[in-house]
């Protein structure tokens, strides 16, 4: 019986997809790796360990092979923020998500002790350098970082708009906040006036 309604479910779900074209992502039809130009996927020959120096892991953050890259990353994370942050911001600007989203979660592990550089990264000239401090200040919830939000959150870059609109909202900073404050300093001037 169970055999019966398994093989009914089946037929179901072709009937769903017949004539559909299958889904096609934009990697399944490229013949080569945008960024290390492999034709194939590939492993690297070596990967970064735990034994390399603090510089030959920032060396790394600039191989051509996006996996050699982003476990640098990584291991820098482990590795003391005074030696390690500036490599890890300019990761902020690797074409490969997985290497930026790797940097920005390694920034935001260190927590307090990079607020002030982040706040600063906040205006950084490259775009995806503020998108990633915008995303890092959220997880950080450091109320310093408001006003540097609230600047982002007008950025002509989307993805940094929508970090810090996010980032913003994660620190009570939302729209509807807003419009409470704006409503009780019109309460608090009506008062004054009466």
């Amino acid at each position: 019986m169970e055999e019966e309604k398994k093989a009914d479910v089946t037929k179901t779900e072709e009937k769903k997809t017949e004539g559909q074209a299958p889904i096609i992502t934009r990697s399944m039809m490229e013949e080569t790796c945008p960024t290390c130009g492999a034709e194939a996927p590939s492993m690297p020959a070596v990967l970064p360990d735990p034994s390399w120096s603090t510089e030959k892991l920032i060396k790394a953050t600039k191989d051509p092979h996006m996996l050699v890259r982003s476990n640098a990353i990584i291991l820098l994370s482990k590795r003391d923020p005074s030696e390690a942050l500036e490599a890890l911001i300019e990761a902020l600007k690797d074409e490969e998500y997985l290497v930026k989203s790797n940097a920005m979660v390694a920034i935001a592990a260190w927590g307090k002790q990079v607020s002030d550089r982040m706040i600063q990264a906040l205006s950084d000239t490259d775009k995806d350098v503020r998108a990633g401090a915008a995303w890092i200040m959220g997880e950080m919830k450091d109320s310093r970082a408001i006003e540097g939000l609230e600047k982002v959150a007008r950025d002509d870059y989307p993805l940094a708009r929508i970090q810090a609109k996010a980032s913003l909202l994660a620190m009570g900073r939302g729209p509807k906040k807003e419009a409470q404050k704006e409503e009780a300093k019109e309460e608090v001037k009506e008062e004054k006036a009466e």
